[in-house]
């Protein structure tokens, strides 16, 4: 396997079910038949870790009982954690555990485990729910756009700003948010990948002169919303060094970052953020994905808000960990070159 094309014919061949469908249809941009679709799911759904989160669903849809952070030593994942796994697996909103996991979050109340909480008086919690119903492909509905807007005004903030302190100030030893600033967050992210709408000339050159910036002041000091005297939710996952090669101590946030800034069209082969993305698309075709063998599990298994990356369902054995690394790494490429030919 010396390029690209004979890593995916391979991981086609011998990954599991949900790859080998993914990299056909994503990264092939091969139509497969309704037939043959289904053969793959019925072949995902043999999965014991599939069957083991289908088993946390509840009767009202609920997969556990909360929905963005599981109680204390709960071995279930949150139900946000448990959506996005179904999604990544290939999943549509026609697979009924998928459907009713979606539809409980329109009902009155769904966002009982945020009444009460500082974070959730701050923050909200609309943003996960929106940027749920995007990835599923459900744009129709106010909150998406809202949070599309929303999403915007984040990317914004960073391309109108001179320096980093224009968005956030020293606080002790800490920064906290200029009050009407803030940076986006992972679910910013997710909401512009995963939607369309928004991509105006206009709105593309904000994230361009956003991703300019970001690339010069990466990375940031983790920074709180300050609510009267109490700090809320540092915002990690935009602070880290993108701008720099692939390491494993960041490991899944420089995938989630490199796959939704491709997916938001702005990760082109122009971006300065590029050559650091190649250098590992680089190693990885040269070494078969063995860079990968050293990498930690940690963050990748385990599915939930900030966290989940594998499809394979065992990273004990080597190679279905490479696997996983190597369809990400031919996904975001493949990404990369569809929007550089538009």
């Amino acid at each position: 396997m010396n390029n690209k094309n004979e890593i995916v014919d391979y991981l086609i061949k011998n990954a599991c079910a949900s790859i080998s469908m993914r990299a056909q249809e994503e990264i092939m941009n091969k139509k497969l038949s309704k037939n043959d679709k289904q053969k793959y799911i019925n072949k995902i759904l043999e999965s014991k870790k599939i069957n083991l989160v289908l088993s946390w669903q509840t009767n009202d849809g609920y997969f556990g009982t909360r929905l963005h952070t599981p109680s204390s030593n709960s071995k279930i994942w949150s139900h946000e954690g448990c959506v996005r796994y179904l999604l990544e697996m290939g999943f549509s909103y026609d697979f009924i555990p998928l459907k009713k996991s979606l539809d409980v979050l329109l009902r009155n109340g769904w966002e009982k485990e945020f009444i009460g909480s500082k974070a959730g008086d701050v923050l909200g919690c609309g943003i996960i729910r929106a940027s749920l119903f995007s990835q599923a492909g459900l744009h129709n509905y106010d909150f998406v756009h809202e949070y599309v807007k929303n999403a915007l005004i984040s990317f914004e903030n960073i391309a109108t700003a001179k320096r980093y302190d224009d968005i956030a100030i020293p606080y002790k030893d800490k920064h906290i948010f200029i009050n009407g600033k803030n940076l986006p967050v992972v679910y910013d992210f997710r909401i512009l990948g995963y939607t369309y709408e928004w991509k105006t000339k206009e709105n593309m050159e904000i994230l361009s002169q956003a991703y300019k910036k970001l690339y010069k002041w990466l990375p940031f000091p983790s920074t709180y919303i300050k609510a009267g005297s109490q700090l809320i939710a540092p915002f990690g996952h935009i602070a880290l060094p993108y701008n720099s090669d692939f390491n494993g101590a960041i490991g899944f946030p420089w995938f989630d970052f490199y796959e939704l800034s491709a997916r938001m069209g702005i990760l082109t082969f122009k971006s300065p953020f590029y050559k650091h993305f190649l250098n590992l698309l680089e190693n990885t075709l040269v070494t078969k994905g063995e860079i990968f063998d050293i990498i930690n599990k940690k963050g990748y298994v385990t599915w939930s808000s900030y966290s989940g990356l594998a499809l394979e369902d065992n990273w004990t054995k080597k190679q279905k960990k490479i696997n996983d690394l190597l369809f990400r790494c031919c996904l975001i490429e493949s990404i990369i070159s569809l929007q550089d030919k538009k």
